[in-house]
C-alpha cells in the first residue's frame, strides 16, 4: 500500500519536511495522515457540540447553522477521502492526497471561524466552550501529526489566528487573558509539533541506518550475505517471469589468506580484503554486483556473463586480478583466488540452489590445486562428498557426538548485576583443526540437513545440563531455520523437556529474522506451540536481518538481542550508537527487555547501560564455560561476602 505524494508545489512543500529520508520511510510519514480516523471524528464531534450549543442559545443566527453544516460536510468529505485513498492505494492507483490536504486546511479554517463566532458572541458560555475546544484540538494536532509538521503549523496558525481575532473583537474582559496567553500557547504547540516530528524522523533515520548496516559489510562496504540473498531472490523471481533472463553466480575464495592473516595480523588481512573488494568491483561488467559472504569468501552476480564463454572470460580476469601482488605496509604479498560458477536457470532456479552449485564447483577447484575456476558440472561435482571441507568430518563426529560439547555464557541483569540466564553455545574440537566455533560448521550442517540431528542433540544436552544448575536461571538455545521448518520440532522440544525435567519457563529459544523470513505455515505453527508451552522466544542479532519492523509486527517476542557488531562499533561510530539507542527505545515502547551482545570493554558496558538496555553479555561479564565448571562458579558466587546484587563493571 502506497499513497501518492502531492503533485502541487504547495502541497508537496507541506508534506516534504523529511526529504532526506528514504522513499519507504517518507511513505510511513505520509500514511499517518490516513490512519487518524478516530481523532478526526472526535475533534469534529467536539466542534459539532459547540455548534449545537450556540444554535440552541441563539437559534436566529444563521452563521451558527452555516458553521455546523460546514463542519458536518467537511467531516464527511475527509472520511470519504480517507476511504478512497486507502482503497486506491491498495490497488496501486494514484491517490488524491492533495485533495485531502486541502480539505484538512479548510477544516482548520472552519474551526477557527467557529472560535471567532464564539468569542464575538458576547456570551460567556460560548466564549468558554469555544476556546476550551480549540485549545484541546490544537494540542491533539501538535502531538498527532508528527509526520507532517508544516501541515500542523498551518492548521494551528489558522485556528489560533481566527481565535485571536475573535478575542480582540470580544466585548468581554476575558479577552485580555486570552490575548496575553495566545502567543505563548502558539509557541508551545509549535514546539511540541516540531519536537515530535524531530523524534519521529530520528527514529526512522536510525531504522534506515540499521537496515543499511545490516545489508552491507562494515569492512569492505560490499553487500553482505543477507543482501546477496535478497538480490538473488529478486533476480530469480524476475527470471521466473521472464524465461530468457539469465545470469551467473561466481563464488570467489581467496587462496592463502589465512596464512597471511595469521602471520601479519588481522590489520593486514583487513587491508587485503578491502583491496580485493576494490579490484572485484572494477572488473565486473556493467550491471554486475559483488558482495562478501563471510571471511575471505566473495560472490559476484553478473548479467553480462550468463553464457559459458562470457563467464569463463570473467572468471579468468578475476583469477588474474587477484593474483597480482598486494602491497601492504609490512610486506608485499601474493595470494590467489579460486572461483566456482553456477548459471541461472541451467544449474538452479533459486538463490540457495545456485550458491550450493557454485560452492560445489569451488570445492572441486580447491581440491585440484586452487587459483583456477570451474563451472558447475552435475556429473563431475554431484559426487563430491561435501559441500565444504568439513562435511565428512562433521558426519563422523555426529555418529557418536565425539568432540562436540556445549558451553554457556552468562547473561547479566544490569539492574542488579546478577546472572539471569546463560546462552548455550555449541563447540567442536576437531581432531586435526582444533577448536571450531559454530560459524565454521553450522552453515555446512544446514546445507546438508545434518543440522536437524545436531540441533536436537544440542537442545537435549543444554536442557539436561541446565536442570543440574544450582541457580534456576534460564538457558537460551539457538535454533536453526531448518529446525523450525520441521513439522515435529515443537513436539521434539516438549519431549526433551519431559525427559530432562526442565521447566518450560527456564528454556529460551533464540531465533534470527531469517528464520521468520519465509513466514511459512510450519514455522508459524511451531512458534505458536512453543509459546503455548510457556517457552520464551527471543529475536537474536536484531537489526542485521531482512525485515526488522514487519517481523516485530507479525510475531510476538519476549526479548530482543542487539547484535554485537552494533555494540562493539558504538563507541567509535556515531551511526552504530544511534542504531543501538533506536533499538532500545523501540523495545521499551513495545514492553520488551533488551540484551546487548559483545560487551568486551567497560566503555561498551557503560554505553549500553546509559542507553537503557536491561541485560548484557560478553567477555567482560563472563566467558563461555563448560557445564562441569558452572557448579563451581555458582558456589564461588554464593560464598559469604559476595554480594549477588553488586554492580557489574
Amino acid at each position: 500500500m502506497a499513497f501518492s505524494e502531492p503533485r502541487s508545489p504547495f502541497f508537496k512543500w507541506v508534506v516534504s519536511s523529511a526529504q532526506h529520508l528514504s522513499a519507504e520511510n517518507r511513505q510511513i510519514l505520509l500514511a499517518n495522515l490516513f490512519t487518524r480516523t478516530a481523532s478526526i471524528v472526535f475533534a469534529s464531534i467536539c466542534e459539532i457540540s459547540v455548534c449545537a450549543t450556540a444554535y440552541y442559545l441563539y437559534p436566529g443566527r444563521h452563521l451558527y447553522a452555516f458553521w455546523g453544516s460546514a463542519v458536518v460536510a467537511l467531516l464527511i468529505t475527509r472520511l470519504s477521502l480517507i476511504y478512497v485513498c486507502c482503497r486506491w492505494s491498495a490497488r496501486g492507483q494514484p491517490t488524491p492526497t492533495s485533495a485531502f490536504l486541502l480539505v484538512s486546511i479548510l477544516w482548520s479554517a472552519v474551526f477557527g471561524f467557529g472560535s471567532l463566532l464564539c468569542n464575538i458572541s458576547g456570551d460567556h458560555t460560548l466564549f468558554l466552550l469555544g476556546n476550551v475546544c480549540a485549545v484541546g484540538v490544537i494540542g491533539g494536532l501538535a502531538g498527532r501529526n508528527a509526520g507532517t509538521p508544516r501541515l500542523v503549523l498551518i492548521q494551528i496558525t489558522l485556528i489560533l489566528g481566527l481565535l485571536g481575532l475573535g478575542a480582540a473583537l470580544s466585548p468581554g474582559s476575558g479577552k485580555l487573558v486570552l490575548l496575553f496567553e495566545a502567543p505563548f500557547c502558539a509557541a508551545g504547540f509549535f514546539t511540541v509539533a516540531l519536537r515530535s516530528n524531530r523524534d519521529t524522523v530520528a527514529l526512522l533515520m536510525a531504522r534506515e541506518s540499521s537496515h543499511r548496516l545490516a545489508r552491507h559489510d562494515s569492512l569492505t562496504g560490499l553487500p553482505n550475505r543477507a543482501r546477496i540473498s535478497e538480490l538473488l531472490l529478486e533476480r530469480t523471481e524476475a527470471g521466473s517471469a521472464k524465461p530468457e533472463h539469465s545470469f551467473a553466480v561466481l563464488l570467489i575464495d581467496l587462496d592463502g589468506f589465512k596464512a597471511i592473516n595469521d602471520s601479519l595480523g588481522h590489520a593486514a588481512g583487513d587491508q587485503i580484503l578491502q583491496e580485493a573488494a576494490v579490484r572485484l568491483r572494477e572488473i565486473l561488467p556493467a550491471g554486475g554486483l559483488v558482495g562478501r559472504l563471510a571471511g575471505d569468501e566473495f560472490v559476484a552476480i553478473s548479467d553480462g556473463a550468463a553464457h559459458s564463454n562470457d563467464v569463463r572470460a570473467l572468471a579468468g580476469r578475476i583469477v588474474k586480478t587477484l593474483a597480482r601482488p598486494f602491497v601492504l605496509a609490512e610486506a608485499r604479498v601474493h595470494i590467489g583466488a579460486s572461483v566456482g560458477i553456477a548459471l541461472y536457470p541451467e544449474h538452479g532456479k533459486t538463490g540457495p540452489q545456485l550458491l550450493i552449485c557454485a560452492d560445489r564447483a569451488l570445492y572441486a577447484v580447491k581440491r585440484n590445486g586452487k587459483s583456477a575456476f570451474a563451472i558447475f558440472d552435475a556429473d563431475k561435482h554431484a559426487s563430491d562428498e561435501s559441500l565444504s571441507l568439513l562435511r565428512s568430518d562433521l558426519e563422523g563426529a555426529m555418529q557418536s557426538f565425539n568432540g562436540l560439547r556445549m558451553e554457556y555464557q552468562p547473561i547479566v541483569d544490569l539492574s542488579d548485576g546478577t546472572v539471569s540466564g546463560r546462552e548455550a553455545l555449541l563447540r567442536w574440537t576437531h581432531p586435526t583443526r582444533g577448536e571450531l566455533s559454530p560459524v565454521a560448521f553450522i552453515p555446512t550442517a544446514e546445507r546438508t540437513g545434518l543440522v536437524l540431528a545436531l540441533g536436537e542433540w544440542a537442545l537435549l544436552q543444554s536442557c539436561t545440563e541446565a536442570a543440574l544448575w544450582r541457580e534456576p536461571v534460564a538457558v537460551a538455545v539457538n535454533v536453526s531455520p531448518v529446525q523450525l521448518r520441521e513439522e515435529s520440532f515443537a513436539a521434539t522440544v516438549a519431549s526433551i523437556l519431559r525427559k530432562t525435567n526442565l521447566s518450560p519457563t527456564r528454556l529460551n529459544i533464540e531465533v534470527t529474522e531469517s528464520v521468520l523470513l519465509s513466514d511459512d505455515i510450519a514455522t508459524r505453527r511451531n512458534v505458536a506451540q512453543l509459546r503455548s508451552l510457556g517457552i520464551a522466544l527471543s529475536l537474536d542479532d536484531f537489526g542485521t536481518g531482512f525485515s526488522t519492523m514487519s517481523t516485530l509486527v507479525r510475531f510476538s517476542f519476549d526479548k530482543l538481542k542487539i547484535d554485537s557488531s552494533f555494540v562493539m562499533d558504538s563507541v567509535h561510530r556515531r551511526e552504530s550508537a544511534a542504531v543501538v539507542r533506536g533499538i532500545v527505545a523501540l523495545a521499551r515502547e513495545m514492553g520488551m527487555p533488551t540484551t546487548a551482545e559483545g560487551i568486551e570493554t567497560p566503555e561498551h558496558l557503560e554505553f549500553v547501560r546509559a542507553c537503557g538496555c536491561t541485560h548484557a553479555q560478553g567477555f567482560l561479564l563472563g566467558k563461555p564455560e563448560r557445564a562441569d565448571e558452572i557448579p563451581r562458579l555458582e558456589e564461588t558466587f554464593a560464598e559469604p561476602g559476595i554480594d549477588k546484587g553488586q554492580e557489574v563493571g
